[in-house]
């Protein structure tokens, strides 16, 4: 691509977006198993239900879309085993199929569509500082196609170790070099395991230090949400308990927070 034809699809993206009115948020992270699709789909759901309670019209389309490339179809799956009146937003499943998010995008009724990326991103290792880590494939290509129209990235880690390089990875080598602001959020944080919190401001301290902005408290690890993919619930259709009052806290300071940055 010539750099003429590169400022040009450059202005025309900036252009689409002072345009339209949703903004595209992307949960992504370069590892697996920090739990993109549990933030993807809860952050969903206390979006849409907010966007419901102030617009006080249940029987509107919902201005919160839900949108899943990963070809393995997750998201679809969670969605589909919740009640349909239980759903505060739209769902769509591209498996990594292109230019159906854009015709959703430009939708003038859609507010806000958080989009869910596979569990692992396809990246070349051999990726030279300052060029495009992602690979070469329709999952990699579907990937570049939400990144071009991401207003922002919410960036998941864990307090184990385990997950804080690939963070790293995702934030300087393919969120910065496009210029999209991000969010940490601290998730599968264990208050039982972890009563002092040392883990815990760990991960804070690290994240600190890089001046990388986070959600201020964590996503906390409770049984009810490792249930929650295969009994069909949403964190806002918990039944009520002082755990599901706190889970449902969590993912709406993760949604304020989420609409500060926008």
């Amino acid at each position: 691509m010539s750099t003429s034809t590169t400022l040009s699809t450059a202005i025309d993206t900036a252009a689409d977006a002072v345009a339209r009115t949703a903004k595209v948020i992307v949960v992504i992270q370069q590892k697996g198993g920090a739990g993109k699709s549990t933030i993807a789909v809860n952050t969903a759901a206390c979006a849409g239900r907010s966007a419901v309670l102030s617009n006080g019209d249940e029987s509107a389309g919902a201005p919160v879309v839900a949108a899943g490339i990963d070809v393995q179809g997750t998201l679809e799956k969670w969605c589909a085993g919740v009640r349909e009146e239980a759903l505060p937003f739209d769902f769509v499943v591209t498996r990594s199929k292109l230019n159906i998010l854009p015709s959703i995008i430009n939708d003038s009724e859609r507010r806000r569509i958080i989009v869910d990326t596979p569990g692992f991103l396809d990246v070349d290792p051999d990726a030279e500082w300052g060029a495009d880590p992602l690979g070469e494939s329709r999952t990699a290509d579907a990937l570049r196609e939400v990144l071009e129209v991401a207003d922002l990235a919410l960036v998941p880690i864990t307090p184990s170790k385990i997950t804080w390089d690939e963070c790293e990875y995702t934030i300087e080598r393919v969120l910065k070099p496009r210029g999209i602001p991000f969010l940490v959020v601290i998730n599968m944080h264990d208050p039982g395991k972890d009563k002092f919190e040392a883990q815990l401001n760990k991960v804070k301290a690290w994240i600190d230090e890089r001046n990388y902005p986070r959600v201020a408290d964590p996503i906390r690890r409770y049984t009810i949400h490792e249930h929650a993919y295969e009994n069909g619930t949403l964190v806002t259709e918990y039944k009520m308990s002082g755990t599901a009052l706190k889970a449902r806290e969590d993912f709406m300071r993760v949604a304020l927070t989420m609409e500060q940055m926008l």
